[in-house]
């Protein structure tokens, strides 16, 4: 009996494990086609992805309802993304159509997981050539505008087109570069060759497709010259012994010329703000943990991140994103990045500004809005890309009794007793009396001995390296305000003495004695300058390098480490006010 009710209480306990355990999460299968749309008869690759275990192996059976299974591949990568290891599977196939229109590409199980479906757009095949009936090998090239007119306008980008077909095997194949000498233009290459496989009356080609985006920089017409192909011709009937043997004739081909007609700025446009593109975006951002409906301290540096991104425009087409700053701000612009980032449809031109801004006094300021006018050349129409104007709260800088009385103003009645030795010393002076005069010799001679010591004392100190002080010596709020002051005047030389200082003030038990030492317990970013500064100052090919050393990269990188990184228990406390700047 005893048995028999441990069994169902067992039973019992089994039973809320399954109902109350939490589910497991299923992997995500995503899918995508290298080209969309395609041709009839002509091959696409789909590539199946998933982010964590599937649940088994996929069916790809289901796909040949609407497309001919070419070949089949998988494979996995690692990733390793800020320390965090990251895998995936990848499943590769490559498909032919096999009738034109929209063609669904349905979900895929991966056991009792599935992928997500797919449409492919199928276009009716190419009408036949003269060229593809009477060779083996030939080029076709197009040229488009991204708008939907199909009007070119001047700066703006087209897209140029070129595919290789061959029905043998070739070696030591050049394709020469698009051309155009009758106007100037800009010629950027897009993203990687792209390869597969179509049919032209009834013979197979591998097509190998290369992209790149123009920029005519004059209106008018201009002429694309042809391209031209040279290859040897692989014969692969050669027998085992055949290896010595040289290979088959070398052939040349050429496409045709591509003729465009490019307008100027429509009337109306400021040539001077003429950006044609596909879309635009101004993106702006601002430190972690910065919230501008709350205050900020005076003589605290914030940076302010502006990015401007153009998808059909270069980053050298942009234009720079500064704004002027009211009184009581100061801005202290970085040198600013561009990328190209070269897809394989589109070139995305990419345009980054980090400003400093210091507000130099407490009250109420605002940062005017930013506006990037634009032409959309797909709609033919004039666009603007803004920002709103922001309002900067500024608040004063607290200030500690020492720093007040060091550098803080001295009220009328402090004044007063602070003369009133001098002038109790004055008056007595003018006494003839004989005591009074040694006295105040003696007291002359003694201060002038002071000050001759402070001033070598102060020479010894300015000449001892920072990192040799006592924690009492430096405390935290001077040590940071010594990093700010350096970093700000981009003084390499004083940055790493500020550093080390600082490091000192933060584990004053074992001081770094080296940047080298102080890199190693500071978290990435920080490290990472640090690094490069100890770089920069002892590395013979920097120092002969031209350019100053930038220090607000600097500066923002050490404020991040401080808002996550707390002093050494018993470093020294603040002990001056807040400078400001």
């Amino acid at each position: 009996m005893v048995m028999f009710e441990n069994r169902v209480m067992l039973w019992w306990l089994c039973g809320m494990m399954l109902l109350f355990s939490p589910p497991v999460s299923a992997a995500t299968i995503k899918v995508q086609s290298d080209r969309n749309p395609v041709a009839m008869n002509e091959s696409f690759r789909l590539t199946f992805e998933a982010d964590g275990a599937v649940d088994g192996d996929p069916d790809f059976k289901v796909l040949e309802q609407a497309f001919e299974i070419m070949h089949q591949s998988q494979g996995t990568t690692m990733q390793i993304v800020n320390g965090q290891v990251s895998q995936s599977r990848q499943w590769t196939v490559v498909l032919m159509p096999k009738r034109s229109g929209r063609l669904v590409v349905p979900q895929v199980l991966f056991g009792k997981d599935k992928s997500q479906s797919l449409v492919i757009g199928v276009t009716e095949a190419a009408a036949p050539t003269t060229a593809a009936s009477n060779t083996m090998l030939f080029i076709e090239v197009s040229a488009e505008s991204s708008s939907e007119a199909g009007t070119a306008y001047v700066q703006s980008q087209v897209i140029y087109k070129a595919r290789l077909f061959r029905a043998v095997n070739v070696a030591n194949a050049r394709l020469s570069e698009p051309v155009i000498s009758d106007t100037d233009a800009v010629i950027e290459k897009l993203g990687e060759d792209r390869e597969f496989e179509t049919t032209r009356d009834g013979r197979r080609y591998v097509v190998l497709e290369r992209s790149y985006a123009i920029f005519p920089q004059q209106s008018g017409r201009f002429t694309i010259a042809p391209l031209t192909f040279e290859g040897q011709v692989v014969n692969r009937t050669r027998g085992m012994f055949d290896v010595f043997e040289q290979g088959g004739p070398i052939q040349r081909v050429h496409s045709s010329e591509v003729t465009l007609d490019v307008k100027g700025v429509p009337a109306g446009e400021d040539p001077q703000q003429w950006l044609p593109a596909r879309e635009v975006k101004l993106i702006e951002e601002w430190p972690a943990g910065v919230d501008l409906t709350q205050a900020v301290t005076a003589g605290e540096p914030l940076t302010w991140t502006l990015t401007l991104i153009a998808d059909g425009l270069t980053a050298a087409q942009l234009p720079t994103l500064t704004p002027s700053m009211p009184d009581g701000v100061k801005a202290y612009p970085d040198q600013a990045k561009q990328l190209n980032d070269k897809k394989q449809e589109t070139l995305i031109g990419v345009r980054q500004e980090k400003i400093a801004l210091i507000p130099t006094q407490a009250g109420e300021y605002r940062l005017p809005a930013i506006e990037v006018p634009w032409w959309n050349s797909k709609s033919g129409q004039r666009e603007v890309a803004r920002l709103p104007a922001r309002t900067l709260r500024v608040a004063a800088a607290a200030q500690s009794n020492s720093g007040a009385e060091i550098a803080g103003p001295v009220s009328e009645g402090q004044g007063m007793t602070a003369l009133a030795p001098a002038a109790m010393m004055t008056s007595s002076l003018n006494d003839n009396d004989y005591t009074w005069r040694i006295a105040s010799v003696l007291l002359g001679l003694g201060w002038l001995l002071t000050v001759i010591a402070w001033q070598v004392s102060r020479r010894a100190v300015d000449l001892k390296d920072v990192s040799g002080l006592q924690p009492q010596a430096v405390d935290f709020s001077a040590a940071k305000k010594m990093v700010r002051a350096a970093c700000l005047g981009n003084d390499a030389s004083a940055a790493k003495e500020a550093l080390l200082g600082w490091g000192a003030v933060c584990w004053p038990t074992h001081p770094p004695g080296s940047l080298g030492k102080l890199a190693q317990r500071v978290s990435e970013p920080l490290r990472v300058e640090i690094t490069g500064l100890n770089q920069r100052l002892y590395s013979r090919v920097t120092a002969m390098g031209a350019g100053g050393w930038d220090g607000a990269v600097m500066w923002e990188a050490f404020e991040r480490e401080l808002s996550q990184q707390k002093p050494e228990s018993g470093s020294a406390q603040p002990l001056l006010a807040p400078m400001y700047l």
